[in-house]
């Protein structure tokens, strides 16, 4: 177990890790509670919190012996997870998170402008492939589901009108489109950095 660099006086932190996961332990300030993060492959995979140090013990050792997500859950139900950890542990993230915006794109704010996109896109097997995630209302892919993302991936960014322009990972804009065109370009820009 490694002490987490932080000021002292703001709060205590751990971490436990090997060459697939790590655990991630905080000490609450003006209580007493441990509030922990359970990571795979760059992404944070469950959470929770506890004020008894056993249980922040047998947690930690329950997740670093490599146990499933619902088999942590199952053990210390203190612990929380989504479907996106569970897709992660299948090798499905990137079709979930698809799903999720296809069904999502009409209600969540974020995804709203995004909706005529991600409804041409979502049948495009290529894209599919990569991972979606959207950052300031436009939307990204990466070649990799975990953090960091690959950052080699072109951006949409939507306009007004049902049109998108599309962006180069260097910020380069490729051009405005209609969904079926923006897809074209984001394509485009897929072969060109392979």
């Amino acid at each position: 177990m490694l002490a987490e660099p932080s000021p002292s006086w703001r709060y205590l932190a751990a971490r436990v890790d090997d060459d697939q996961r790590h655990t991630t332990v905080v000490m609450g300030i003006q209580e007493r509670v441990f509030v922990m993060q359970f990571w795979a492959q760059g992404v944070c995979m469950a959470d929770g919190s506890t004020d008894t140090v056993a249980a922040v013990a047998g947690a930690v050792r329950t997740w670093q012996s490599g146990a499933l997500v619902r088999q942590l859950n199952a053990a210390w139900p203190f612990v929380s997870f989504g479907g996106l950890a569970e897709a992660h542990e299948r090798g499905e993230a990137a079709e979930y998170k698809w799903q999720q915006y296809y069904e999502d794109s009409r209600q969540a704010p974020q995804l709203a402008g995004l909706h005529s996109f991600i409804a041409v896109a979502i049948h495009e097997p290529r894209l599919r492939s990569l991972l979606p995630f959207t950052s300031h209302g436009v939307l990204g892919f990466s070649r990799t589901v975990g953090y960091p993302f690959s950052g080699d991936c072109p951006w949409v960014v939507p306009l007004d009108d049902d049109r998108y322009l599309v962006k180069a990972s260097d910020g380069r804009e490729l051009g405005v489109a209609d969904p079926a065109g923006s897809v074209a370009l984001v394509l485009a820009a897929l072969d060109e950095a392979t």
